[in-house]
C-alpha cells in the first residue's frame, strides 16, 4: 500500500521517520565518501530532489543519498567548489542557520566562485498584497490555488508564503536583505537575475518554479 500524506497523515508521518533514521546514518556515510572522491572544483546543489549529471546533489529529507545539513560544518576542504546552488530551501532554514550556511559556502567555494539561491520573494508578495484585489487572479493567486491553497482576498498573497510549505520554521527574504546577508559573509557582487539566466555557464537553465508571475527570485553573488 502505497500512503498519500492527505488520506493517511499520521501513518505516513510515522513511515517517513523510520525511513529517516535507516537512511540518515546511511546517506552521512555515502556523502562523506563522495565529497572525498569528488573532482574539484565541485558544483554542489543543497536540497536536491534527483541526481543531476556533473553535480554532487545533497539534501536533508527522508530518501536522500547523500545527506548533508548546510547548516553545519561542510565535509570540503577551503576552495573546493565551483558553484553552489540551492532552489526552494533557505527558506526553510532560520536566519542564524542560513547564516552559517553562508558562511561554509564562502569557505569552500573557491575565488571567483559564485552562489545562487532560488526563493520565494516576500517584497514581491507584499507589492500584490498591497496592489489590492486584481492580484489575486493573477499568476501568482492562480499557481497556489492550483497546488490547493486558499487564495481569494489580497491578504492570502502575504500569508501564504509565510504560514504554508514549513517557511514559518524558516526565515523569508525580499532581494535587498537576502543580498544584505550574501554581503556581511563576505560575497561581492550580490544581485537578483532572471529566472534560468545566470552570470556562471553551469547555473543557467537549473530553476525549476519560473512560471509563479516573479513570485520568486534568484540571488547570486561571487565568492
Amino acid at each position: 500500500m502505497r500512503l498519500h500524506p492527505a488520506e493517511h497523515p499520521r501513518l505516513y508521518a510515522a513511515a517517513r521517520a523510520t525511513v529517516h533514521a535507516v537512511n540518515t546514518p546511511i546517506a552521512k556515510r555515502r556523502m562523506g565518501k563522495a565529497a572525498d572522491a569528488a573532482a574539484r572544483p565541485i558544483k554542489l546543489e543543497i536540497g536536491g530532489l534527483s541526481d543531476r549529471a556533473g553535480w554532487l546533489v545533497v539534501n536533508v529529507n527522508a530518501r536522500t543519498r547523500n545527506y548533508l545539513d548546510a547548516t553545519e560544518p561542510w565535509p570540503f576542504e577551503d576552495g573546493a567548489l565551483d558553484v553552489v546552488y540551492a532552489d526552494n530551501m533557505i527558506e526553510h532554514v532560520p536566519l542564524e542557520a542560513g547564516r552559517r550556511m553562508f558562511a561554509e559556502a564562502f569557505r569552500c567555494l573557491r575565488p571567483g566562485g559564485v552562489i545562487r539561491l532560488v526563493t520565494p520573494d516576500l517584497g514581491k508578495h507584499v507589492e500584490l498584497y498591497l496592489a489590492g484585489s486584481r492580484s489575486v487572479e493573477d499568476e501568482v493567486g492562480t499557481f497556489y490555488r492550483s497546488l490547493g491553497l486558499t487564495v481569494e482576498h489580497p491578504t492570502d498573497l502575504v500569508r501564504v508564503p509565510i504560514a504554508s510549505f514549513g517557511h514559518h520554521t524558516g526565515y523569508l527574504y525580499d532581494v535587498a536583505s537576502l543580498c544584505a546577508e550574501l554581503t556581511k559573509a563576505g560575497f561581492s557582487d550580490a544581485q537578483e537575475w532572471s529566472l534560468s539566466d545566470s552570470r556562471h555557464e553551469a547555473l543557467r537553465g537549473l530553476d525549476k518554479r519560473t512560471g509563479e508571475g516573479g513570485a520568486q527570485m534568484a540571488i547570486e553573488a561571487v565568492r
